[in-house]
């Protein structure tokens, strides 16, 4: 059987699994701080108190909730892209290349 060689994802379909990736890991963050006492101080404070530093103060910027909103960002430009030909921005393509696993 001869193997078939399909084409190269289109950049909407690598920002679509982009969001999804990000808002799976987001709704399991969202998970964990609602069930896990160590969140009772917050967010911020937890995240900061666990990785330490500038780094901690970066990172606990983007909240589970604020995360699910750019996964929802990232999805209105891939259905606006193949939609209506909008060109995808920059920024939403420096995503998927930062998520990918």
């Amino acid at each position: 059987m001869t193997p078939v060689e399909l084409p190269a994802p289109s950049p909407a379909l690598r920002v679509h699994e982009a969001a999804a990736r990000i808002r799976r890991i987001a709704d399991r963050a969202a998970c964990g701080v609602a069930t896990n006492s160590y969140w009772s101080v917050g967010w911020e404070r937890g995240v900061t108190n666990a990785i330490g530093g500038d780094e901690g103060d970066l990172a606990a910027l983007l909240t589970p909730e604020l995360a699910v909103e750019v996964a929802d960002w990232l999805d209105a430009r891939a259905a606006a892209n193949v939609r209506f030909g909008e060109p995808m921005p920059a920024l939403a393509l420096k995503f998927v290349e930062a998520v990918q696993p």
